[in-house]
């Protein structure tokens, strides 16, 4: 009977000492596989701000193109505008890339609009959207953005078929919603240059 009882005890103590082992192993690979994922989420993370922060300084470039250098500034609570960026060259203020998210058919459209300190839109450039491929999704293509080019007759209309008047913008076939909100995106940033910009260097 004692010597059965020894056998219980060793045969526990072995299967400790294997779930210890087991679960020590767990551990280490558990802990491993932690920071290896940790370490690949910082380097994303990483990039892919960069990519973004790089995305945006281009569409300051192209909105703005005759600035060399781009500050952002503080905006004012305003519910389009989202950033204020200063653009400069060495002859001083040039304008100003405005960031504004306006709600589309599929979702928030963001994009950056170039004003010089005039009041003059000289572009437009879309960032992020979520609207429908071959319909809303052509307010990426020049088409359509290249119309904001130039502007200084405000606020901007959305008509369809051909415009009459500088204050017109032609919609996307088949994607008015889309259209009115970038519309609407660009009337809300010249509104916000007109009350908190103008006149200032």
């Amino acid at each position: 009977m004692s010597e059965e009882v020894k056998n219980d005890k060793v045969s526990f103590s072995d299967v400790m000492k294997k779930a210890l082992h087991l679960g020590g192993t767990l551990f280490a690979v558990t802990a491993v596989t932690g920071l290896i994922l940790g370490l690949v989420e910082n380097i994303t993370s990483k990039a892919i701000l960069q990519a973004e922060i790089e995305a945006r300084n281009e569409a300051f470039r192209i909105v703005m193109p005759s600035a060399k250098n781009f500050e952002e500034v503080k905006a004012e609570e305003d519910s389009f505008v989202t950033a204020v960026v200063k653009g400069t060259a060495d002859s001083g203020l040039e304008g100003w890339c405005i960031s504004v998210n306006s709600k589309g058919y599929g979702g928030l459209l963001n994009f950056v609009v170039g004003i010089t300190k005039d009041g003059v839109v000289k572009a437009i450039n879309i960032l992020n959207h979520s609207e429908t491929p071959g319909l809303g999704a052509k307010s990426t293509e020049p088409e359509f953005y290249g119309q904001f080019a130039e502007r200084e007759k405000f606020p901007l209309t959305v008509v369809k078929g051909s415009t009459s008047a500088p204050d017109e913008i032609v919609a996307i076939s088949g994607a008015t919603i889309t259209s009115n909100a970038v519309v609407s995106g660009v009337n809300a940033a010249v509104e916000y240059w007109r009350k908190n910009l103008k006149g200032a260097e």
